[in-house]
């Protein structure tokens, strides 16, 4: 199994589907003496997360919350298993509370992977524009809705790097189900523009920084709704072809 990846002094992303599992959406590590997750993967992915924490000295009780970019299975599910080892708490925005603590199997697109989203409490939910101190970090919010209403996107700055962590509001899926909104979506993207930034990491991406981040958010932009894909395979299916 792959381990855990540093892309800065003292962050690391610690899940994804190349690193813990198939379905699991990339989670990041920030360490120090409070260390803090933002996202934590899938159900099934926590006893190959906890690996690689456990790799890098982290142990599950030593986590002080997570940071979700949003509601969804494959980015907090995993957060039950870490609530029964330790006293992490969860932090999200308000438009995707509910959904998280009633464990609705179509808002937390659960049904994409024919597995019951865990009921969690929220402990915390994150405002737009509030900046967090993490470790060494600056941690700015950015509501980003358009994916899901409470989806996050998040600016990490030490003096030396600013990068943004967007969650699925970069290349994200696009479903009612899920609460998903074309308008809200292009407005957030274009809200992302007038930040500053030059590296970048998203919820579905191999373990590592892409560089010339805002060009390629601006082009994404471009490609925003151009065409959508009704033949997408849930994840839980396999067919012959």
């Amino acid at each position: 199994m792959s381990k855990a990846v540093k892309l800065a002094e003292d962050f690391y992303v610690v899940s994804g589907d190349k690193l813990t599992h198939p379905w699991d959406a990339s989670a990041y590590l920030i360490t120090g003496k409070e260390p803090v997750l933002i996202d934590c993967g899938g159900v099934d992915g926590y006893p190959a997360l906890k690996r690689n924490l456990g790799e890098l000295g982290v142990r599950p009780q030593d986590i002080t919350k997570v940071i979700a970019t949003h509601g969804h299975w494959d980015h907090v599910s995993g957060f039950a298993q870490l609530a029964q080892e330790s006293s992490a708490e969860l932090w999200i925005h308000e438009e995707d509370r509910e959904q998280v603590e009633q464990g609705d199997y179509d808002r937390t697109g659960a049904f994409l992977y024919g597995k019951p989203f865990p009921a969690l409490q929220v402990h915390r939910t994150l405002n737009d524009g509030e900046t967090l101190h993490v470790g060494r970090f600056s941690l700015e919010i950015i509501h980003t809705p358009g994916h899901t209403p409470g989806s996050v996107s998040l600016r990490l700055t030490d003096g030396i790097h600013k990068i943004l962590i967007a969650g699925d509001t970069l290349w994200g899926g696009y479903h009612t189900k899920v609460g998903s909104d074309i308008d809200a979506w292009g407005h957030s993207l274009d809200k992302l523009l007038t930040y500053d930034f030059d590296l970048m990491t998203f919820g579905h991406l191999p373990p590592t920084l892409v560089y010339d981040a805002k060009t390629k958010v601006a082009e994404a932009r471009k490609q925003l709704g151009a065409y959508f894909n009704p033949w997408f395979k849930p994840m839980y299916e396999t067919f012959q072809y």
